[in-house]
């Protein structure tokens, strides 16, 4: 038996096991096992390419009808695939794939202010509120309790001298938190691609580290056999034991040497060419962690140099930014994003695997390139989506979405709907998903 005296002095020895279960230990019952589906469901998983800054429809995925200012739109669209999907030229490798996309060019209500609006297009919310990928962890359950189930990857590969920047979100952790559902199921920040989750090694030995997570259990055991109404201390022996078995998931999760030994996987996450390097080791990184059961992987976008001089990101507000940025940040995306899709088909997970690019607004309005909350455009692949196909549209000059018009949080419940997961029965501590939600039907299929 392991005395009070002697717990404390183990407690002191494990800093790995300690410092990683500080962002798991609460209600064991969200984040630890599966729960029932509402109703049918294809997705089981989410990577969702963020583009920081709020892109321009206009430029990518949505060419607008009417151009009042020429200098704003260098860039021609082609309609690609069996589809005829318009897609812009900086997307060659986009272009290819277009019959797997959904292109929802009706989005609207989202703030246009960019802390605020990383806020609202992840949250619903304006200030605080849970994230999308913490109401679907909660939904859900966890698809592999080794491994944390909602996870941002934010860093740069060694050597990666073009990006200019990590990626990151706009509205911080708030944008990533879980609200008042419980802080297990906020993301786990992975800002390191080398040593992924810090502090995750013991000092101690992998037996002495069980015999002490099992004397703990016998330990909190016997204090809820006197004290039933109390749950924390369970909740906090599943966090040590959820840590213990990331010590030997994470590593093999994480490792992607031996695919990037292999000449055809770099090639298709385009790994070699520094504009796509980070960005691609990235993306093949979400895959291999959905995978192995984590269900939302966030993947934001970085600045990036101008063809014209300085650098930038997805805010892009004047001719000289749109010739310079917008480029170099589609290239960025274009080729790991692609790659990402064939990789998902080809491997048969591309059916339950959801993957969205999308910012936290659009562009256009009074000064042309201003943000702007009435429109924007999202693209889907993958999960049961209509593949192939545009959802709604917006007015002649792409300022306003005027045809099957959907709100951020709409699409929120769109998603958590394809995850066979009703928003409006998603509840905790009395505390639900906004019901007024309406389901967007025509985005899946």
């Amino acid at each position: 038996m392991i005395t009070r005296r002697r717990f404390i002095q183990y407690l002191s020895s494990v800093p790995g096991i300690v410092a990683t279960t500080i962002g798991l230990a609460d209600d064991t019952e969200v984040a630890t096992r599966l729960r029932p589906l509402h109703h049918p469901g294809k997705v089981k998983n989410v990577i969702f390419y963020y583009c920081y800054g709020g892109p321009s429809q206009g430029h990518t995925f949505d060419r607008p009808a009417q151009v009042k200012d020429p200098s704003l739109h260098p860039f021609e669209f082609q309609k690609c695939g069996q589809s005829g999907l318009e897609i812009s030229n900086l997307f060659p490798h986009l272009q290819s794939v277009a019959d797997d996309l959904c292109l929802v060019r009706s989005g609207y209500g989202a703030k246009a202010t960019h802390s605020e609006g990383g806020v609202h297009i992840f949250t619903g919310a304006s200030s605080i509120g849970a994230s999308l990928g913490a109401w679907m962890l909660h939904g859900l359950g966890s698809g592999n309790p080794s491994l944390p189930g909602h996870v941002l990857l934010t860093g740069r590969v060694p050597g990666d001298k073009w990006a200019v920047s990590d990626g990151r979100v706009h509205g911080g952790a708030r944008s990533i938190g879980a609200g008042s559902l419980p802080p297990s199921l906020q993301a786990q920040v992975i800002s390191d691609l080398q040593n992924p989750i810090a502090h995750l090694n013991s000092s101690m030995a992998d037996t002495t580290q069980r015999r002490w997570l099992d004397e703990l259990g016998r330990l909190n055991s016997q204090f809820a056999a006197r004290h039933p109404r109390v749950t924390d201390l369970n909740s906090r022996t599943e966090s040590f034991s959820t840590a213990y078995r990331m010590q030997t998931a994470a590593p093999e999760a994480f490792d992607v040497a031996q695919e990037t030994a292999n000449p055809a996987m770099r090639k298709l996450y385009g790994l070699d060419p520094l504009p796509t390097r980070s960005t691609g080791t990235k993306l093949l990184l979400a895959r291999r962690l959905v995978e192995r059961g984590v269900r939302f992987v966030l993947v934001p976008s970085m600045k990036v140099p101008s063809l014209e001089g300085g650098s930038g990101d997805w805010d892009t507000h004047t001719p000289t930014q749109v010739r310079g940025v917008i480029p170099n940040l589609a290239k960025a995306c274009d080729q790991p994003l692609a790659g990402l899709i064939t990789d998902l088909k080809d491997r048969g997970i591309l059916d339950q695997t959801l993957v969205i690019w999308g910012g936290e607004m659009g562009r256009g309005g009074n000064g042309h390139m201003n943000h702007n909350g009435n429109a924007f455009t999202w693209w889907m692949a993958g999960g049961g989506v209509r593949a192939g196909s545009a959802y709604g549209a917006t007015d002649e000059q792409g300022f306003t979405a005027v045809e099957k018009p959907v709100h951020v949080r709409d699409l929120h419940a769109t998603i958590l709907w394809m995850c066979g997961l009703d928003h409006r029965q998603l509840k905790h501590n009395g505390v639900g998903f906004d019901d007024s939600c309406i389901v967007a039907k025509g985005i899946f299929s």
